[in-house]
């Protein structure tokens, strides 16, 4: 999807590690996607991995970690240290 896709509009629970990874994909090609965050009832639009990574400290670290094992090795290189 984020391949072909030219922006993202996600409505995420603020803990599906599936569609984490979906923003992640588009962030790291440098595509806008709109999240609206069920959980927190707000909207942020991420341009970026550091926007992602900004979106992930709101869901906690275990969140992150389910995301990370869905991700493939390239997209784990991507994330900052």
């Amino acid at each position: 999807m984020a391949r072909r896709a030219d922006f993202g509009m996600m409505v995420w629970d603020g803990a599906s590690p599936g569609t984490a990874v979906n923003v992640l994909r588009l962030a790291i090609a440098n595509k806008p996607c709109v999240i609206y965050d069920l959980a927190r009832g707000s909207m942020a639009t991420t341009y970026n991995v550091g926007d992602w990574c900004a979106m992930l400290r709101h869901a906690g670290p275990d969140i992150r970690r389910q995301a990370e094992a869905r991700m493939m090795p390239d997209e784990r290189l991507a994330l900052p240290g």
